[in-house]
Order: C-alpha cells, then sequence, then structure tokens
C-alpha cells in the first residue's frame, strides 16, 4: 500500500511540474547536429527558447505563444527563407519532448535531452 501511494503521489509530481523538466538543451535524435533547442525558464521572464545550429551555423527565432502545466505552444520562424512553424511541446519523460509541428513543415519529432557532464 505505501509502494503504491509512493507511486501515486511521484506521478502527480511528475505531472504537476511537467514544463519545469522541459528546460535543457534539445536535439532531434534523427539529425543529430542540425539543430539544438535551448530551453531555459525563470520566473520574471517566462520560458525562451533559443535555436542554433552548428552544421549550418545559423538561428531561427521562437517565441513562446502559450502554456499550461502539460504543454507549450510556439511559434517559430527562419527569416532567411520565411519558414514558419507552430509547434506544441510535451513532456514524455525526463528526457525526451515530443514536438507536434504545424506550417511549412508538418510532423513529429522526439526530442532528445543533450546530457552535459
Amino acid at each position: 500500500m505505501n509502494k503504491l501511494l509512493l507511486a501515486i503521489a511521484m506521478l502527480f509530481s511528475v505531472v504537476i511540474s511537467a514544463t519545469e523538466d522541459i528546460t535543457g538543451i534539445w536535439y532531434d535524435s534523427d539529425d543529430v547536429g542540425e539543430y539544438y533547442i535551448v530551453i531555459l525558464n525563470n520566473e520574471e521572464e517566462g520560458y525562451k527558447f533559443l535555436n542554433f545550429s552548428f552544421k549550418e551555423q545559423d538561428t531561427v527565432n521562437e517565441v513562446v505563444l502559450a502554456k499550461t502545466e502539460n504543454m507549450v505552444w510556439t511559434k517559430v520562424t527562419n527569416n532567411d527563407n520565411g519558414w514558419e512553424i507552430q509547434c506544441v511541446y510535451s513532456f514524455v519523460d525526463e528526457n525526451t519532448l515530443k514536438a507536434i509541428y504545424t506550417g511549412s513543415y508538418e510532423g513529429v519529432d522526439y526530442l532528445k535531452r543533450k546530457q552535459i557532464k
């Protein structure tokens, strides 16, 4: 019984703090090295998304449109080519984010957390 209560408490703590857990450096495991997304969050400024590519030596703009406990909606634009997408990020586990894209690109990616040691 105690183990069940502990498991339920842990589940609720993950759901409640899910958006807190999306901070970090993320990459698409299918396109390693293409683009990285750094997600920061602080009480004063909220979320900041920084997208960059070492391969392309470029950045793209990403702004937060809305957020809930479990999801963050953003708009991504590449001023170089007019490319624009809307993205919905949701927490899968501590090392995986699901990203659903619509707009200039349609698809679903699972982003992996970059481990820094």
